[in-house]
């Protein structure tokens, strides 16, 4: 859609203008970059250029030839990982450390303070951190500025002595880690006289006494001066910036990702929206169910639209949920009175925004500027997907003790949010505390809040399988035997070493897997391509290294062992195997044990994929409630809200065809004949639209075949022909209507003739490693998976 998009902006633009040469700037997730040069941008668009930003200094170099003048002469991509365009260097506070003398009435004392660079006068700080009071102001002390021990005077007139006193007045080596909190002071607002005591009251008339120092006082940290292990980096986002509108299109891929506030892919995303005329945004998953969302893209984006609304930057969540989405209020009374002399006692609210999105919200922001484009937009058949939850009963011991342990906990953890305990992030400490001793009773489980230490006992030793670590052996098991390999999702994948211990069960009977840990983005597909090169049947990894961008077609199950509270990465992950080109049905399953924390987990996930098909206009609002059995408390966590029946199952199933509602679905034993149906039907159809009759372009090639084999050409006839007859498709089908001519092909070669006629078809390790490439050791279930290869 975005190559499409592109090549119609240029085309117009060449029309209007009768100038060519359009830029274009594209960020999307690191491992994506590569499918998006090779397969999407130089496979559809003629003539194009694609650079790729690989670090800062790519960046200043564009940045430099454009102000040069430099104009692009046809349609030149430029792209970058936004994962590289957010990381800028790690900053050093540049104050100097020394000695103040302030007077006494009694004596005079030695006082350490931080002084600003330039000017080299003390840094004022607010007396009160927390107050901005500028009537208050005292010298910064250690703290304002750094964490840890100070040096003392003698650590000071040490290294003094011995020549390790640094310039900025510390020890050499001293252990200080700098405060870099969004609210602390950046420059130096003290005043610097430009006039001396001797200047003329003429002078003094006719130029400023003082000025404002402005010192910065932090800087990037030198990995020569030991200030940090990594080498200095300019921030991509902030030099692109810097481009002012010279990109005529930002295409953002993947758009979800940066829908945080205050996170480093936002920034970046904000950033590089003001280096183009106009913005796209691509995602596959506009909303995770919950109204805040979208807020921060529709900010960056078209800050007017929300002005106009009576939305600023001050605006909050919960504030923005109130009016478009949904708030759950938490009403805490303490038991007891409170009051000193009368009957008072003490009730919270807690405000927070649970999953639900207001039709207003679509209609006023999103409706006018979207375009939704599924699948059956694009006039192909989809082989069959199944989703099949799977509720399983815990083994008996393990129940019990997890029943025990999971009762106590939220009720300590109850205790701990309501009261005035001083413990902080209580519930954060739950999910994985309850998640993980379902996953690895083995382990055992300790949770230490404030004073109290809660444990529950190792159930079983390493070498045992619990109920649903033996269903997944034999799940994998029936799945191979039918020739399928397997993809298998954890997501406390860590310390907790989930990825390790599945596959040392696997191991344990049999069956051979590899666990995809490569934290290099841009990696990740060649290593796919390695695991398929190499007949790897089980796949083990984390759910949100792959959720974007990857084809992993030739493991057509996937098998989510953990789930994730991110509604997207839940949705994106399980569609790696289901892509257009798969002809194996695909199997999506979801075991979870009923009566814990993960059932409550994969309900809050259904509700929110309810609110979010609502969005997309797959599912009516008077539907929703179907789907959202937990909205009265999607985050509730007590032991009674997370048992769930054959209801529950079915409803996700019915969930899961409404996402799929409208498609084409064939099964799989009949989906080449189809798609091969399908494609003939396209081919015409395209024919059609550019004035050429299909039947009458048919019989000519047929006639060509049966010609006699040509004699060789000079390369002259060869370039003529090339130039009368261009090989990229939008050329040759702008060419023949230019001279109304039905397209003719040039004369092929006798190799291109036996391949003529013909769609090839690779594996995903041939297209990766090598093209063209014959594939070594391949088992027979493996050139079922297809990648379409057009013209090539």
């Amino acid at each position: 859609m975005g190559c499409g998009v592109v090549h119609v902006l240029h085309e117009r633009r060449k029309r209007r203008t009768g100038k060519s040469g359009m830029a274009v700037l594209l960020a999307a997730p690191g491992i994506t970059l590569p499918k998006w040069k090779t397969k999407e941008i130089e496979a559809t668009i003629p003539n194009v250029k694609v650079n790729i930003i690989r670090n800062g200094n790519d960046a200043l170099a564009l940045l430099r030839k454009v102000k040069a003048g430099y104009k692009p002469s046809t349609v030149e991509f430029t792209m970058v990982g936004i994962d590289r365009a957010k990381l800028g260097s790690e900053s050093y506070f540049d104050g100097i450390w020394k000695r103040m003398h302030t007077a006494s009435k009694r004596e005079d004392k030695l006082t350490y303070a931080w002084h600003c660079p330039d000017c080299g006068k003390p840094i004022m700080v607010p007396l009160d951190d927390k107050k901005d009071d500028e009537d208050q102001l005292v010298p910064a002390g250690w703290d304002a500025f750094a964490e840890g021990v100070a040096p003392t005077d003698e650590d000071i007139m040490e290294a003094r002595r011995n020549r390790q006193l640094l310039s900025n007045g510390l020890p050499k080596d001293w252990k200080v880690k700098w405060i870099r909190k969004a609210s602390i002071k950046r420059s130096c607002d003290n005043e610097v006289a430009l006039l001396g005591e001797s200047a003329t009251e003429d002078a003094r008339m006719l130029y400023p006494i003082s000025r404002k120092c402005k010192a910065q006082f932090f800087r990037p940290a030198l990995k020569s001066r030991g200030e940090t292990n990594i080498k200095p980096r300019i921030n991509i986002s902030q030099v692109l910036k810097r481009l002012k509108g010279w990109f005529d299109l930002f295409i953002m891929d993947e758009a979800h990702q940066a829908k945080g506030a205050d996170s480093g892919r936002g920034d970046a995303f904000g950033q590089m929206v003001k280096s183009a005329k106009r913005t796209m945004m691509l995602t596959g998953t506009l909303t995770t169910g919950k109204s805040t969302s979208v807020k921060e893209l529709l900010w960056r984006t078209d800050p007017k639209l929300l002005l106009d609304a009576g939305i600023d930057y001050h605006t909050g969540d919960i504030e923005w949920a109130t009016r478009f989405g949904k708030i759950e209020q938490i009403i805490k009374d303490d038991e007891g009175d409170v009051g000193v002399v009368t009957r008072k006692k003490k009730r919270s609210i807690t405000s927070r925004e649970a999953p639900g999105i207001a039709p207003q919200m679509t209609a006023q922001f999103l409706i006018h500027k979207s375009v939704f484009l599924e699948l059956t937009d694009m006039g192909l058949p989809l082989v069959e997907l199944k989703e099949i939850p799977m509720f399983l009963e815990m083994d008996k011991e393990h129940a019990l003790e997890y029943r025990r342990f999971h009762d106590t906990l939220y009720d300590a953890c109850k205790i701990a949010s309501v009261r005035s305990s001083g413990v902080s992030g209580a519930w954060s400490k739950f999910n994985p505390a309850t998640l993980m001793y379902a996953s690895r009773p083995e382990l055992g489980m300790t949770v230490t809040l404030g004073d109290g230490v809660y444990e529950a006992k190792p159930i079983g030793t390493e070498a045992d399988s619990h109920a649903l670590e033996r269903w997944l052996i034999e799940t994998v098991q029936m799945e191979l035997a039918d020739g399928r390999g397997c993809i298998i999702y954890n997501q406390f994948t860590g310390n907790y070493g989930m990825n390790e211990r599945v596959q040392t069960i696997l191991s344990r009977n049999g069956i051979r897997s590899q666990i995809l840990d490569e934290p290099n983005p841009e990696m990740r597909t060649t290593r796919l391509a390695e695991y398929e090169e190499a007949a790897v049947p089980v796949i083990i990894t984390n759910m949100k290294l792959v959720e974007v961008g990857l084809d992993m077609m030739y493991w057509p199950t996937i098998i989510y062992n953990q789930l994730s509270y991110e509604v997207n990465t839940v949705r994106q992950s399980s569609r790696r195997s289901w892509r257009i080109g798969q002809d194996r049905e695909c199997r999506v399953y979801y075991p979870i044990y009923n009566g814990t924390q993960k059932m409550k987990q994969f309900l809050h996930i259904m509700s929110a994929r309810g609110h979010a098909l609502m969005v997309e206009g797959r599912l009516d609002k008077s539907e929703l409630a179907e789907y959202s059995r937990d909205s009265q408390s999607s985050l509730a966590r007590d032991l009674a809200s997370c048992f769930a029946g054959a209801e529950v199952a079915a409803a996700w199933e019915r969930l899961a065809a409404k996402e799929m509602e409208g498609l084409e679905i064939i099964a799989e034993a009949n989906f080449k004949e189809v798609l091969q149906q399908r494609m003939k039907d396209l081919a015409d159809e395209t024919l059609r639209l550019c004035g050429i009759d299909p039947v009458a372009w048919r019989k000519e090639r047929e006639a060509r075949k049966s010609m006699p084999a040509p004699t060789l050409q000079t390369n002259e006839e060869a370039n003529v022909v090339d130039e009368e007859y261009p090989l990229d498709l939008f050329s040759m089908l702008e060419a023949a209507a230019a001279k109304n001519v039905t397209v003719n092909e040039p004369v092929p070669t006798q190799e291109e003739k036996r391949e003529e006629d013909a769609i090839r078809i690779m594996t995903f390790a041939e297209a990766m490693l090598e093209k063209g490439k014959s594939s070594r050791g391949k088992k027979k279930h493996v050139e079922d998976q297809l990648l379409w290869d057009f013209g090539s």
